[in-house]
């Protein structure tokens, strides 16, 4: 199955891409194909402990992509999670500039996607970890690929900001401030 970029990513030599991971403890790191985003974070949220959060890191105004506004919503049920991903998912996925996560309230379980398609996935719950990545075709690698290895000045990589039916991820902090979403500042 063909590498697939996120809308708002763009790196030289995609095709040579795969999704791949590698473990160390309880930590597993690596690369994932934008059309496994939603299936991985699926996934753990069946993995984790309730309550769960949900944390959307937003550039700020001006900063380059160096500093984020980071936002949370906690103590939500396995169900809210996955309507969090239904309703907004694929502008998660998509976006180039936000990074997501979602992780247990009670344990340091956390699914975290960064810049470029890489992935944290921590849990103490390493076995069902491993057969979830396996059973998404997500390889145990001694290296995975990155991204970063491939650009260059004549050929580097970029980050893009993407809407979907007339939205961003900046209207989600908005959409879900009435369910109790917040600006980690302001705790």
């Amino acid at each position: 199955m063909a590498f697939e970029l996120c809308q708002g990513v763009t790196a030289p030599a995609s095709e040579d891409m795969k999704s791949g991971y590698r473990r160390d403890g309880e930590s597993f790191t690596g690369i994932v194909s934008a059309d496994l985003m939603a299936k991985l974070t699926d996934g753990f949220i069946d993995l984790a402990d309730e309550p769960i959060f949900f944390c959307l890191e937003l550039p700020k105004d001006g900063s380059d992509g160096e500093e984020y506004d980071v936002y949370y919503l906690d103590n939500c049920t396995k169900a809210v999670a996955r309507a969090i991903m239904k309703r907004y998912g694929e502008l998660l996925i998509h976006d180039g500039l936000s990074r997501f996560a979602f992780g247990s309230n009670v344990t340091a379980e956390e699914v975290y996607f960064r810049d470029y398609q890489e992935f944290l996935l921590c849990t103490p719950k390493t076995g069902k970890a491993e057969k979830l990545l396996a059973k998404l075709g997500i390889e145990l690698t001694e290296k995975p690929y990155s991204m970063w290895e491939s650009f260059s000045g004549e050929h580097p990589g970029s980050l893009s900001a993407v809407e979907l039916e007339g939205e961003t991820v900046y209207d989600i902090p908005d959409a879900l401030e009435e369910v109790g979403m917040y600006l980690a500042e302001d705790q």
